[in-house]
């Protein structure tokens, strides 16, 4: 009788630490998962094609030749990843980069 006690607790122990097991390596693979999503997601946004500035959509062209980016010129333009652009703006020694959305808003 005291030996099915012992077998019975063996195999008590055996079963929690399998599932113990389980859970950890289930936790590491879905935190591995969060981090391959996030970087792909970050990759896609980082992802740019060059354009010139007259492939920019009108919206954003006519923004960029209104007064408050007068004096400004294009340095480079490109095209990311959804429907965003990004402008490359210089004015003597000052450079700034903006980003458009296709309807010329700043985001």
């Amino acid at each position: 009788m005291f030996n099915q006690k012992i077998v019975v607790m063996k195999k008590l122990l055996f079963i929690s630490m399998v599932m113990a097991g389980t859970l950890a390596i289930n936790q590491r693979a879905n935190a591995l998962m969060d981090r391959t999503a996030t970087l792909l997601h970050s990759m896609a946004q980082d992802e740019k094609t060059k354009i010139k500035k007259e492939e920019l959509p009108e919206p954003v062209r006519k923004k960029l030749s209104g007064d408050a980016y007068k004096g400004w010129v294009i340095v480079n333009s490109y095209k990311l990843g959804g429907e965003e652009y990004q402008v490359e703006l210089k004015k003597g020694d000052t450079t700034q980069v903006l980003k458009f959305d296709k309807e010329g808003n700043v985001k």
